[in-house]
């Protein structure tokens, strides 16, 4: 579908679009495929005729290989981009197609690896780790943390280009991911028992979420990360060693 007469005009559905908007919200998504099929699902947005979907390698969207409309809150298609990488993807609604936008959506991702043994689903507002050289073996969080995403090259590369010693305009950019286990959120003693096997015996694992972002529409995330620092967390309560609060870091490899 080819649209034309392209502008910036916005359109905001937060009253309609808020809390209430729980209809075909998707309570499973897949975060790691290991075949090149791929489908995407995001909340419905009241209002909207069409949806421009945009997947790329990379995380500002400088290229895309899918750039589409469509007119429902999915998408299909076949990913022929090399296998074994992290793909970003994103949509944006519009009340015509031509004049009426909402601003992009959160940035969600996957990842395509047609060597992996299994696939990885999972359940809305879920964390998860997962061996890349073992699938099956996946851990899914009992608890579910707050978590911040630190792209501390990002803010390197910014100061490299203010001492003109930025030799390229194209950054890889690395997360840094902290989950936290503070205040209301805390660690059972099993749930850090397999986070201290990932660390021991794994160390580069699948971390991935589904989780809700701007006005509870879920995006799915993932990152092949290392354990950045030892976990250390403390007993949240004198005589309670199997609760645990704390933060643990991930750093993408």
């Amino acid at each position: 579908m080819t649209i034309g007469q392209f502008n910036t005009t916005q359109f905001n559905t937060f009253p309609i679009n808020g809390i209430g908007a729980g209809t075909g919200i998707p309570t499973v998504l897949k975060v790691i495929y290991n075949q090149r099929d791929i489908y995407l699902n995001w909340a419905p947005i009241q209002l909207t005729l069409l949806y421009k979907v945009e997947v790329s390698l990379y995380p500002d969207f400088r290229t895309t290989f899918e750039s589409v409309w469509v007119s429902s809150s999915e998408y299909s298609f076949t990913d022929n981009e090399p296998s074994g990488q992290k793909r970003f993807w994103r949509i944006r609604p519009s009340l015509d197609g031509v004049t009426y936008f909402e601003s992009w959506s959160e940035v969600g991702s996957y990842w395509l690896d047609t060597a992996l043994s299994e696939e990885l689903e999972l359940n809305r507002n879920e964390f998860a780790l997962a061996d890349p050289e073992d699938m099956n073996d996946s851990y899914e969080f009992d608890l579910f943390p707050t978590y911040t995403i630190v792209k501390r090259n990002l803010y390197r590369s910014m100061e490299r280009n203010r001492l003109g010693e930025l030799l390229s305009e194209f950054l890889t950019v690395k997360d840094l991911v902290t989950l936290n286990f503070t205040g209301g959120q805390f660690l059972e003693a099993p749930q850090m028992n397999e986070i201290l096997r990932y660390y021991n015996n794994v160390r580069t694992v699948f971390l991935a979420t589904f989780k809700d972002g701007e006005r509870q529409r879920p995006m799915p995330h993932v990152w092949l990360v290392e354990l950045a620092q030892d976990p250390s967390f403390t007993m949240i309560a004198a005589g309670r060693p199997d609760l645990l609060a704390g933060t643990i870091s991930f750093e993408e490899v």
